[in-house]
């Protein structure tokens, strides 16, 4: 068998058809499809509850019993200036949690989609590289791995691992897998954000806005780059073991 048959043999599958993308079966584009549409269900749900609920009355009954409780700011609040805040940031966290849930479902079904098409097309002879596919995984799996601390690096791992087989490009695989994977949740705050300013705004406290939002969107940018770091040195390693024989 001549090195030319052996690199053919290698990009086909059992069935004789030219290899998808990248190691990952057509079936884990399904079950990575379903688990990111599960994530944003669970979100389209929360927001739900929060737009629907959750009006004026029950948070002023909060309030009043001492349930809710507005402690971030240096000044005292009366009940009436809390129950602003508290309404608005409870309002843009709701709306916020439903787009970043419909973004997240949208997102899964064009992600089986394109994968789809991807395999469609290596049927027919074009070899496409599976980077953003490893992204995508690597961002799943550090959601899975949530509950264990560093899980970016976990995901970037993986992604990177994945990627070594096509490219290498492990370290950027990593590094975006970190990024995606903490894009619902930083959608999300800036919602909440733009909540927590617009109530401030309304009992008169621009300047403590402009404060608040400042500290809160370095906060983020911080929250992203640790995200990224931590998936980019996940990327690198996994890329190292990829390499080992």
């Amino acid at each position: 068998m001549t090195p030319d048959e052996i690199a053919d043999a290698e990009t086909r599958n059992f069935d004789g058809h030219p290899a998808a993308d990248g190691p990952l079966p057509e079936f884990v584009d399904w079950i990575l499809g379903v688990l990111i549409a599960l994530g944003g269900l669970v979100s389209v749900i929360g927001g739900s509850a929060l737009v629907f609920l959750v009006d004026r009355e029950t948070l002023a009954e909060g309030i009043e019993e001492g349930t809710i409780t507005v402690t971030i700011f240096t000044a005292d609040l009366t009940e009436d200036e809390m129950l602003e805040v508290v309404a608005a940031v409870v309002s843009w966290s709701g709306a916020g949690l439903l787009i970043t849930g419909i973004a997240t479902i949208l997102f899964a079904a064009g992600y089986v989609v394109v994968r789809h098409r991807t395999r469609q097309q290596a049927s027919k002879g074009e070899r496409i590289p599976s980077y953003g596919a490893n992204i995508v995984f690597g961002a799943v799996a550090t959601g899975v791995f949530s509950f264990i601390p560093f899980s970016p690096g976990i995901g970037g791992a993986l992604a990177g691992y994945l990627e070594r087989a096509d490219s290498d490009r492990s370290v950027s695989v990593g590094a975006l897998s970190g990024l995606l994977a903490m894009l619902p949740i930083l959608l999300t705050l800036l919602f909440v954000l733009g909540g927590l300013m617009v109530g401030l705004s309304v009992i008169d406290q621009g300047g403590m806005a402009l404060l608040t939002g400042a500290t809160m969107l370095f906060v983020l940018m911080i929250v992203a780059t640790i995200g990224a770091g931590l998936g980019a040195l996940g990327g690198y390693v996994g890329g190292r073991l990829a390499e080992q024989p």
